[in-house]
């Protein structure tokens, strides 16, 4: 353990005395200057709002007209940027604007202090947002429609119009529906599709034609698993602010100094506080050296931490009974002969398997626990063994209690220590740490789902937090996943064709006010999230994105070498997927006998995101007759494509930011058109409507008007149209935000004209969307938001199995590979048993790939792609810095240059994500060494509350395994 040498609990009261001292003298002089030479104070005078027009009056030197104008403005608008930046979203500016262009934007800095105890949430924004304006008049935007006169991929373009481009378009589309069904239209809704307009027309759009859409999520390695099988749900945090309420925070695994870049003052004012951080990672990253301790750990070994820390509070019982009680399953019972637990079906013949029981130490007998409340009226027994009668014969049960104490044996701190390479005392002291912490919490991070056996490490620390107590606090628990949504989208659903269809398949199933009025439920909850999850596959909405680029890309060619890197796998990984298939536990589309015929790339870049996308090009990209990128740039996939359309920018448009919202930042905004359309972009409503009108005008003059949808209803093309643009035409794109925000139930009732002229307003509540309900807390006013106070103070349930936090899992699945309860499995070999781990981050001079090309940005780095390597190995393949090193595996290769740090661990490679393909040698990117074998775990499906849903629980894509060598070039 390496431990700061700052103290930010010393006393700081002389400080603070000379510190005032010194600015008052500071304030008088400078306010001298100020008076002697009147003119910084003049201006100032005359420009008294920030929206106010400011002209500059000349002096004579020509060196400060010059200087002088460029801050000078006509017009000043509200905006922010329809960009994924998810837990650092939410950040308004001011956008200046001069002869008919944005000039420059500027932080707006009057978000408000939620109360007097806490910091306040400004300054938010980043270089990103800084820069926005320069990326939109760059040179790469794209701003005519553009069609391939060469081959895919080959770089040759020729400007269209919009009606040429459309008419291709809608034809290929009819014919393809015609002829192979509607699935064979795919459209991949990228991680960018954050602002509402995007978000809406596409699914509107792609929802008449019953056309595949993709559910990215879990591809991503953003789908948090392992509080998906533990606490039910994966959206659980706190607002930034919260963290002032923590004495103890852990960055496990993360990098906020990156990825959270406006939310990082939280950290670093609580620090000032008194709060101490445990920065655990492999290399001494930017967030760590911020810390007061920091762990390097091996790369993928953070399960046998957190399971050693687990066994040190289980063996000297530090753990908090009453707790692991009231909201785990650590009580309930299992049987020993076949590790499965005890259900009603079991005691009798007609009994449910989802009533499940435990030992009353009181009354001596089985209990059933409530379904309905937490709360304890009986004191249910954590260790033991029973004896139960069963209509089979005599049973031997346990709690699930004895069964981890028996498991956590072997992860003694000495044991643990030899695999993840933290000493045992730092294992003793950490743990200490954290059992006698008020308030422990961690920063959220989307890092572990990148990881092969990432839900295992996510269930480890949860367990590790849980037992030392932590949960349900100000600044206190465990917290995996940041979304806040508002709700005002649900009653637009009830416009989807699919919602109508569900209405009458589920009408008997569930009962008629329920599917009449399933957006507006009054009553909408966590019981209502259940029935949802019954019809998600069924409904066929979304498909998961992994299992079509392996069963249609052809990536399964890397990926199902599985075996070859995973040692722990019972069978070959082919028998698990054939058995998934069989059993229909995730949505594959289009069906395996169709090939899909159209794909279009809105809000995404496939071709720079998938792992081992090279296959994409060889096996899937000849299937499809017509791809088409919305883009605002060239982007990897774009150059790919067969015809880009031209997006309008975050200026050039009204929306709001309706996806990725969260709680960190606990903030809805809008972002406000400031100038006209670049070009001939247009916004994603109106190309979605122009596109439905050109299908309605082709449609009748191929004399092909109707089509089936994969559920056998009849649809017209020529009414398509009239359907999408019954909420508005295509130029009144403000009034889908507008619906939207005003029908929105936890906004607090705001007006649009209000929210435009603000720029942002608070969320009051959860609302309705279920996208919300893993934080399980009420937002109340001036106070900060900590989740799952719900569980613990309103002792509501929580959405699994046994309605507790759920460790225990008795899948056969789970069983069969021994991952029933978290436990530590070293890191598969992806890619074959070669020395190196190569292993990334989201990078900091980008959001994604969006603005990795931009020149400002690149200039602050070392302008094209590179690894960082230790020290040691540098000096062991004789490498000096920037050298050119060929990096490979069993999959495939790329070059990248080198740059030595003495961060970095021995036996380490790291990239930053999001460098295009092109910017890489001969087109070769980091991806193409990526095996991303496929873990089975993830693609259950039959367990009562492991049903995929969007967004989670679907098979997903990983990268922080990959196995590497390098030589030098």
């Amino acid at each position: 353990m390496i431990e700061s040498t700052d103290n930010p609990a010393t006393d700081l009261s002389d400080f603070d005395k000379d510190r005032r001292n010194f600015c008052i003298s500071c304030a008088k002089y400078s306010l001298g200057i100020a008076v002697a030479t009147s003119f910084p104070l003049k201006l100032l005078a005359e420009t008294t709002s920030p929206f106010a027009p400011y002209k500059y009056t000349p002096l004579k030197s020509s060196f400060e007209n010059d200087y002088r104008n460029k801050w000078s403005w006509d017009d000043v608008t509200l905006g922010t940027h329809n960009l994924n930046c998810w837990f650092q979203q939410n950040c308004l500016f001011y956008v200046y604007k001069k002869d008919g262009k944005i000039t420059r934007e500027e932080q707006v800095g009057n978000y408000p202090q939620t109360n007097e105890k806490v910091p306040d949430f400004n300054p938010r924004g980043c270089q990103k947002g800084c820069s926005y304006s320069d990326f939109m008049y760059s040179e790469a935007r794209i701003t005519h429609p553009l069609k391939r006169s060469g081959e895919r991929g080959e770089g040759k373009w020729e400007k269209i119009s919009w009606d040429e481009a459309l008419t291709g378009i809608a034809d290929k589309m009819i014919k393809a529906i015609d002829e192979n069904g509607t699935k064979s239209v795919v459209v991949d809704p990228g991680g960018n599709i954050v602002n509402y307009l995007s978000f809406y027309s596409l699914f509107r759009f792609f929802d008449f034609l019953d056309s595949t859409i993709l559910d990215i999520n879990c591809e991503l390695g953003d789908d948090q698993q392992g509080a998906a099988v533990t606490y039910g749900e994966i959206s659980n945090d706190r607002s930034g602010d919260d963290y002032f309420y923590s004495d103890l925070i852990f960055i496990w695994g993360g990098n906020p100094a990156y990825t959270q870049i406006p939310n990082f003052h939280f950290l670093t004012e609580a620090r000032y506080n008194g709060t101490k951080i445990v920065a655990i990672s492999p290399d001494l990253n930017a967030s760590a050296i911020k810390a007061d301790y920091y762990i390097p750990v091996k790369p993928g070994t953070d399960s046998a931490l957190a399971n050693s820390m687990a066994h040190l509070i289980i063996s000297e019982k530090l753990y908090n009974e009453h707790l692991l009680k009231e909201q785990t399953d650590l009580t309930f019972l299992v049987r020993t002969d076949n590790n499965k637990l005890l259900k009603q079906s079991d005691v009798r013949k007609d009994g449910s398997e989802l009533v499940l029981y435990r030992w009353d130490k009181k009354e001596k007998k089985l209990e059933i626990p409530s379904q309905s409340s937490l709360k304890l009226d009986t004191d249910p027994a954590l260790e033991g063994e029973f004896n139960i009668k069963t209509y089979q014969g005599i049973v031997t049960v346990k709690p699930v209690f004895e069964f981890l104490k028996e498991q956590l044996k072997e992860f003694t701190p000495e044991k643990a220590s030899k695999i993840c390479g933290v000493a045992p005392d730092t294992i003793r002291k950490l743990t200490t740490m954290l059992v006698s912490s008020k308030a422990a919490t961690n920063t959220c991070t989307s890092n572990f789902s990148k990881f092969y056996h990432g839900d295992i490490i996510m269930r480890s620390q949860i367990l590790a937090f849980i037992l030392a107590g932590h949960l349900g606090k100000k600044g206190d628990g465990f917290v995996t996943c940041s979304f806040l949504v508002a709700d005002g989208g649900n009653k637009i659903l009830n416009e989807f064709e699919l919602t109508k269809d569900l209405r009458y398949k589920y009408l008997f199933k569930y009962g008629t006010p329920f599917w009449l009025n399933f957006f507006e439920r009054k009553d909408w909850n966590q019981a209502t999230y259940k029935y949802v999850l019954d019809t998600f596959v069924d409904s066929r909405f979304m498909a998961n994105s992994t299992l079509f680029w392996n069963l249609h890309g052809g990536i399964s060619d890397i990926s199902e070498r599985t075996n070859e890197w995973d040692p722990h796998l019972k069978r070959d990984i082919k028998e698990y997927i054939n058995e998934m298939k069989a059993k229909e536990w995730q949505v594959i589309d289009p069906p395996l006998n169709t090939d899909p015929k159209v794909y279009f790339s809105w809000a995404g870049n496939a071709l720079r995101r998938v792992r081992g996308s090279q296959k994409l090009l060889t096996t899937l990209w000849p299937k499809f007759d017509l791809v088409v990128a919305l883009e605002m740039r060239m982007s990897s996939t774009a150059t790919h494509a067969d015809y880009i359309l031209p997006v309008s920018g975050a200026y050039e448009k009204t929306t709001v930011m309706a996806a990725n919202t969260n709680t960190l930042s606990p903030f809805f905004h809008t972002t406000q058109k400031a100038v006209e359309n670049i070009g001939e972009s247009k916004d994603e409503w109106e190309i979605a409507c122009l596109l439905a009108k050109k299908i309605k005008e082709r449609a009748k003059h191929l004399k092909i008007v109707n089509f089936k949808t994969a559920r056998n209803n009849t649809r017209k093309f020529t009414e398509m149209y009239n359907k999408l643009t019954s909420s508005a035409g295509e130029k009144e794109s403000e009034l889908i935000s507008k619906k939207m925000t005003e029908d929105s139930s936890n906004l607090g009732g705001i007006s649009w004209d209000k929210l435009k002229e603000k720029g942002y307003t608070r969320f009051t509540e959860l609302g309705k969307n279920p996208a919300s309900f893993g934080n399980a807390c009420d937002i109340k006013k001036g106070e900060t938001i900590s989740p799952h106070t719900w569980h613990t103070e309103k002792k509501e349930v929580w959405t699994t199995l046994t309605g507790r936090i759920q460790f225990y899992i008795d899948h056969d699945w789970y069983l069969e590979l021994n991952e029933q309860l978290p436990i530590h499995k070293n890191p598969p070999t992806a890619g074959g048993d070669y020395p190196f781990t190569l292993t990334g981050g989201h990078a900091r001079w980008s959001i994604h790939s969006i603005m990795r090309t931009d020149p400002g940005l690149l200039r602050l780095q070392r302008g094209e792609p590179f690894v960082l390597i230790s020290v040691k190995d540098a000096e062991k393949h004789l490498l000096n810095d920037d050298d050119e090193i060929k990096i490979f595996n069993d999959v495939d290769y790329f070059f990248s240059r080198v740059k030595i740090s003495a961060t970095v661990q021995p036996g380490q490679l790291i990239m930053y994500h999001g460098w295009e393909s092109y910017q890489f040698k001969g087109g070769k990117s980091a991806r193409n060494v990526m095996a991303s074998p496929l873990n089975p775990i993830e693609m259950v499906g039959d367990y009562p509350y492991l049903k995929p849903v969007m967004a989670v629980r679907q098979p997903g894509q990983s990268d922080r395994d990959t196995r590497v060598e390098i030589e030098k070039v």
